[in-house]
């Protein structure tokens, strides 16, 4: 079949947070085209029901998916989602294409991704069990995966779209903002299947939901799915540090663990909310999933799957604390837009939602669009400030710095920073400040540890090597020794920095660049070669200590270079 869609482009559009009662906004057509365009064309009855009648949840209906000059005919939609299918009104979708007719997509940065897909993931971007989140524009859930990822989980891409859906004759509507093709601001989230695998450079292994089931079968991998059960039968009771060596990925693990205490995962738990990862290299990983209710400062769910439980064991705790030490230090202790860490993620993925050059913001669209749009089921829940919310923990309560896209974007940076004046942190405290960070902070803390190195940069050698001194190994505990130390060189990388280049990724610490490895010797004095300094961008040098009991301390603060 072969179909052909005629278009002359999308029209501007104009649309107010509460009509009546607050000004119109004007977007125009070449704001809307700042994000990719996904159409829908189906049945109107078909659509309303899929997204609003309980009696259609999951059902499969066809229709027609048009994007980028291409038109995928005798696709399939659905909603999406499992206890929060129908709670905002803005409602996930599911779109499933033919087999013979895959789509591929492009990424966050305009590329297209390594492999088609055959199912697409759209989430609506409405925080639907956590309403003062309504505003955030999806930055909830794209800064967590994004977070996942940087930290060295396996962890799905995601990218924001247009969504229009046509199931009638007018593109726009003169009766009232809502009738038309345009249903606004969505993320589409990528599924952890085999064109995931790809496009992560994974080996190719199964992946499970435990709520749904296998995801993709490997080749060579069980069919009846039998290793996953006796992982799972194994992960539910206490076992030897050797048993979770052989079956559990712990650096992927200790990763995990760390970035959901710093988002705040609330809604992880036993059996849900996650999926697993089974390569036949490395063994089985944890892969994050629905991240809906994030950057909470009360406990729901407990925030821990079965394979916590690795952390009973005395050597396998000390190695996870050894990294939420390491996260703190690379990841949330600067708060800049351009410090290679959570302020510049938050910065980086906003750019999207407020593009360069435009009056307008698909924060503001999202508002404008669903804030009172007759399917919203809490009218007015954009930007309410101070908002409180219940949760299992209790009531908590959060005041944004302006009731705005920009004072959750603030709100999320302080989330995951050191940002109170007391260092007064405790899990389920309710306070939002600092909260993420406070929580991996208080598993990490270990009154054993080396003392914090500090050093200097001595001069650069004539090969194109640098020399630097470091402070001499410290310890709290007499009956403690040093044992190893290990230099690191983190690169970053932002728009109007060195090395920095138009579409790519930016670049942030946390990811490999360099690494000296372990080093036995306690020299205080050390030469770094060359090629960690040689590709271009803002370099930042650090070293840490390690004691006998393999405890490490944390990473010194940082020698910035500029490499040109």
């Amino acid at each position: 079949n072969f179909a052909w869609f005629c278009y002359e482009g999308v029209p501007a559009w104009q649309g107010a947070a509460q009509p009546g009662k607050s000004p119109p906004l004007s977007f125009s057509s070449t704001f809307l085209t700042t994000l990719p365009v996904y159409h829908l064309l189906a049945r109107q009855d078909d659509v309303e029901r899929s997204q609003w009648d309980g009696g259609y949840n999951k059902r499969r209906l066809s229709g027609t998916f048009v994007c980028d000059g291409q038109v995928f005919d005798h696709i399939q939609f659905q909603n999406r989602g499992q206890g929060s299918t129908y709670g905002s009104g803005k409602n996930k979708w599911g779109i499933h294409f033919p087999h013979t007719h895959a789509f591929l997509a492009k990424n966050h940065w305009g590329q297209p991704y390594a492999r088609a897909w055959d199912h697409l993931n759209l989430s609506a971007c409405a925080s639907p069990w956590v309403q003062i989140n309504r505003g955030m524009a999806g930055m909830d859930e794209a800064v967590s995966f994004r977070a996942y990822h940087l930290a060295g989980v396996p962890s799905p891409s995601t990218h924001w779209i247009h969504w229009r859906v046509i199931i009638r004759a007018e593109e726009t509507s003169v009766k009232n903002q809502y009738e038309g093709d345009l249903w606004g601001l969505y993320l589409v989230v990528q599924d952890p299947d085999g064109p995931w695998l790809k496009e992560r450079g994974l080996a190719d292994g199964t992946t499970y939901s435990p709520e749904t089931g296998r995801k993709h079968l490997a080749s060579g991998q069980p069919r009846d799915n039998s290793d996953f059960n006796q992982f799972m039968n194994g992960s539910r009771s206490s076992k030897p540090e050797a048993w979770w060596r052989e079956n559990l990925n712990l650096p992927d693990y200790y990763s995990f663990h760390a970035v959901n205490r710093i988002v705040s995962n609330v809604d992880l738990r036993h059996g849900a909310n996650h999926f697993l990862y089974h390569s036949p290299k490395a063994g089985w990983s944890l892969v994050p999933w629905d991240l809906d209710m994030m950057f909470i400062p009360k406990t729901h769910w407990p925030g821990i799957v079965d394979q916590t439980r690795c952390l009973e064991v005395p050597v396998l705790k000390r190695e996870y604390q050894n990294r939420a030490r390491e996260i703190l230090d690379l990841f949330c202790s600067d708060d800049s837009p351009g410090g290679g860490q959570i302020g510049q993620l938050v910065e980086e993925l906003a750019h999207a939602l407020r593009p360069a050059g435009q009056e307008r913001t698909w924060p503001e669209l999202d508002m404008a669009m669903w804030n009172f749009h007759p399917r919203t089921n809490d009218k007015g829940a954009f930007y309410r400030n101070p908002a409180s919310q219940g949760m299992m923990g209790g009531e908590f309560r959060r005041t944004l710095a302006t009731p705005d896209f920009s004072g959750f974007c603030k709100q999320i940076v302080g989330f995951c920073t050191d940002s109170r004046t007391n260092r007064n942190y405790a899990p389920n405290d309710g306070n939002i400040l600092g909260y993420g960070y406070g929580h991996l902070w208080w598993e990490s803390r270990d009154d054993q540890i080396p003392a914090r190195p500090v050093i200097r940069m001595l001069g650069t050698e004539k090969k194109g090597a640098k020399a630097f001194q470091i402070s001499p190994f410290q310890t709290p505990v007499a009956t403690n020794h040093f044992a190893a130390v290990q230099w690191r060189v983190g690169r970053l990388s932002s728009p109007g920095q060195p090395g920095y280049q138009e579409g790519q990724p930016w670049r942030y610490e946390i990811e490999p660049h360099w690494d000296g490895g372990e080093q036995l010797r306690a020299e205080t004095q050390v030469k770094l070669p060359k090629e960690a300094f040689a590709e271009a961008g803002l370099l930042r040098v650090r070293a840490r200590y390690k004691d006998n009991t393999g405890r490490w301390s944390h990473w010194s603060e940082p020698v910035p270079l500029n490499a040109r």
